[in-house]
């Protein structure tokens, strides 16, 4: 709120500040406050379970007031176990203003219980085990105001000894003027319902979430800045709460599952909701840093049972939304670095390949990739996949390359200024993009005693037609270097081609190798020595590209028109000139031809070539033609297909063995839809095919017969289940 409004609103309100505590009832109150019953003075609500160690002290503290008795009550809320404090109250002199309420357990009921029964325009609230100075109530009534929430004082009183506001609570008033400039300024002062002068009015509309066991005044306080905007004041006076942090106080509570977790997802499951229908910059910050600082709790609970890591973060890992405290709740708790040199927010294959092996994992990680801006869309919406389990996210700044050696060079320099090593007891980087190997081998020479895992996505110094790709990298000095390190029966392998040593330096320092299929690792390794191959296969694992849970194929919802009459097949992918279009459409023809009730739905980038192809061959009220969609639109469109064609890329002419399976794959298995393979001969889709997979079938690439006998398959089985 700028100056020029506070001072408006300080002008309307002169009159009641300087008569505060006069007799007489000032009138523009009753215009400021809309219950015109609520006299002009501070109700002090006090909720009380288990009090009887403490509510003496209280009593007296409350005795002690400055202010005249006829402006202050004091308001017992009973709730819980109170059967104890509830007689000791009984027996104490009480000569100020007091009522005794009882409510259902729970500090927040009893809170409300205490607002629904206040006699006076403020609310000031007091844990049964804290008490207040001297002249707390009248300094704060004498600069209390409308629609102002007034921060006072907070003192720690730790075994007895004051902190005389030593502490961070505190200490965020002591550098701000009168009026500080945001809601994000006080955004501790504004978490604890300690220290503070509110109007009733605001807490008779917005009350406490009583559904909360812990964190109902961060809720509260954030509710009211959300639905009201209030005036924050710093009061200049002495005033001062003095919280109590022994043995059995309020304040000091163990760390526990339900405290520190539950309690606290249940809390920034309510701030959340705030957020949402928020647009105001400042209460938005608020939330956000509120939301972040909840979240501490559970990271503690983690640093101190790490061992439960999975069982928390199978709480959360479904609520994504962009601002939820995921980095909070791991905080220091990765053990392993992922490097990945394209990875989410940036669109790419591989980056999200490696998001979802985060997320199979399902343990806390720091990631480092580089920033694709130059080569790559983003969509922010991929960094829901890992997000749940990353705690530190560090993005290099290096024009973004293939095989270009000094900007591979520099962003390997710049992960090693940027990265602290010594955090970490394994990395895991994985590779088509050269400079994830390349800076994880550099890690390994740094410290051998790090574990090292490699992952391979396709064959890298061959490409898919088998030609060699070759650029240069190493310097010879570093050749000869790097022939030293490596066993003498393997020196021949080493040389300063990019290519070659991104596939060498993981094969022989790495300490495991993984491959996405049986064929890739044949292909990759069938040019080495029997000895250098059975190394390789001693360290290394077959692992197939990693699905997502079924929640995030609900993630973002699809437009895509289907006619429910017909059977509507999908196709999502590019086109190449080892994977065309010829066999999509010769699909499309034998419907056509057959007179089949189907449809065929191509999603792809180029799509003014593909169009026209479909034109040229006739089928365009067969197949229609889309803009590949975002990838969560995917993965909910694919559901809603009858059958999905995954096809092979054709390397017959190149290669004896196929190594590559579409990682399309692992999404389309997960959808839940049948799914129709053109495969190769002996590739491990076909391999796939031979499983009898009750939801994969398939036909060779090129075999028109083969695909007009499933395509009839297909609509026939369509048919029964229709029927």
């Amino acid at each position: 709120m700028s100056n020029l409004k506070i001072r408006e609103r300080l002008k309307e309100i002169k009159e009641i500040k300087n008569s505060i505590l006069s007799d007489e009832k000032v009138q523009e109150e009753v215009t400021l406050f809309p219950n015109n019953d609520l006299e002009n003075g501070i109700s002090v609500i006090i909720p009380v379970h288990q009090g009887e160690n403490f509510i003496e002290n209280l009593v007296d503290s409350l005795k002690r007031q400055s202010l005249d008795y006829k402006f202050f009550e004091a308001v017992f809320v009973f709730n819980g176990e109170y059967e104890k404090s509830e007689k000791l109250l009984s027996r104490l002199d009480k000569p100020f203003k007091y009522k005794v309420l009882y409510s259902n357990k729970g500090v927040g009921t009893a809170r409300n219980t205490g607002i629904n029964n206040a006699d006076y325009s403020y609310i000031t609230f007091l844990d049964v085990d804290d008490t207040l100075s001297f002249d707390y109530l009248k300094n704060s009534l004498s600069e209390a105001e409308p629609y102002t929430i007034l921060l006072n004082q907070l003192h720690e009183i730790v075994e007895t000894r004051d902190d005389h506001g030593n502490n961070v609570i505190n200490k965020e008033l002591l550098r701000l003027n009168q009026y500080p400039n945001s809601y994000f300024d006080v955004g501790k002062n504004l978490s604890l319902n300690g220290a503070k002068i509110v109007p009733t009015s605001f807490l008779l509309n917005t009350q406490f979430n009583e559904k909360l066991n812990n964190g109902e005044d961060v809720v509260l306080y954030a509710a009211l800045v959300t639905e009201f905007k209030p005036i924050i004041k710093i009061n200049q006076s002495q005033a001062v709460y003095y919280r109590y942090k022994g043995q059995g106080t309020l304040s000091r509570t163990k760390i526990s599952f339900q405290f520190n977790v539950l309690d606290r997802i249940n809390v920034i499951d309510a701030l959340q909701s705030l957020l949402q229908y928020e647009d105001n910059l400042d209460v938005r910050n608020l939330i956000i840093d509120r939301m972040r600082s909840q979240a501490l709790f559970i990271n503690k609970y983690l640093l101190e049972n790490i061992e439960e890591y999975s069982k928390v973060t199978d709480l959360i890992k479904f609520k994504q939304d962009e601002f939820y405290p995921y980095q909070q709740v791991n905080k220091d708790l990765a053990k392993t670095l992922y490097i990945s040199y394209c990875f989410p927010p940036f669109v790419d294959t591989s980056g999200v390949v490696m998001a979802k092996r985060i997320n199979q994992g399902k343990q806390p990680v720091d990631v480092v990739f580089n920033d694709m801006t130059d080569v790559r869309a983003m969509d922010p919406s991929l960094e829901v996949i890992a997000n749940p389990y990353i705690d530190t996210k560090y993005m290099i700044n290096t024009v973004s390359s293939f095989s270009n050696a000094n900007y591979i060079k520099s962003f390997v320099d710049k992960v090693k200024k940027r990265v602290e090593l010594y955090k970490y007891n394994q990395i895991y980087s994985r590779a088509l993009w050269p400079g994830s190997h390349m800076a994880a081998f550099e890690f390994k020479e740094e410290n051998n005693n790090i574990k090292w895992i490699a992952e391979f996505s396709d064959p890298i110094l061959f490409d898919i037609k088998n030609q060699e790709r070759k650029a240069g990298y190493f310097s010879a000095k570093e050749v000869k270097r790097l022939k030293k390190k490596v066993p003498r029966n393997f020196e021949k392998y080493v040389n300063n081609n990019l290519f070659n040593m991104c596939e060498v330096l993981p094969f022989i320092f790495a300490d495991e190798i993984v491959f996405t299929n049986i064929n890739q690792q044949s292909v990759m390794l069938e040019r080495f020595s029997e000895e250098f191959q059975n190394m390789v296969y001693k360290k290394s694992v077959i692992s197939k590209h990693p699905s997502l849970d079924e929640y995030y194929y609900d993630i973002d919802k699809h437009y895509v028109s289907l006619d429910q009459s017909e059977y509507n097949i999908g196709y999502f992918g590019n086109f190449y000139e080892t994977r065309s279009a010829s066999d999509i459409i010769n699909i499309a023809k034998t419907v056509k031809d057959a007179n089949i009730k189907a449809k065929l739905y191509i999603f792809t980038n180029d799509t003014s070539k593909v169009r026209s192809q479909v034109i040229t061959q006739n089928v365009s009220d067969i197949v229609q033609v889309n803009t590949y969609l975002k990838y969560f639109e995917f993965l909910n469109a694919s559901k809603e297909f009858d059958c999905l064609i995954l096809s092979d890329a054709n390397t017959k002419d190149y290669m004896k063995k196929n190594p590559y399976l579409a990682s399309k794959y692992s999404d389309y298995i997960s959808s839940g839809t049948d799914i129709w393979s053109l495969y190769e001969n002996g590739s491990v889709l076909s391999e796939i095919v031979k499983d009898n997979n009750s939801r994969v079938v398939g036909s060779e690439l090129g075999n028109i017969e083969e695909i007009k006998e499933t395509l009839f398959k297909l609509t026939e089985n369509h048919k029964k289940n229709e029927s």
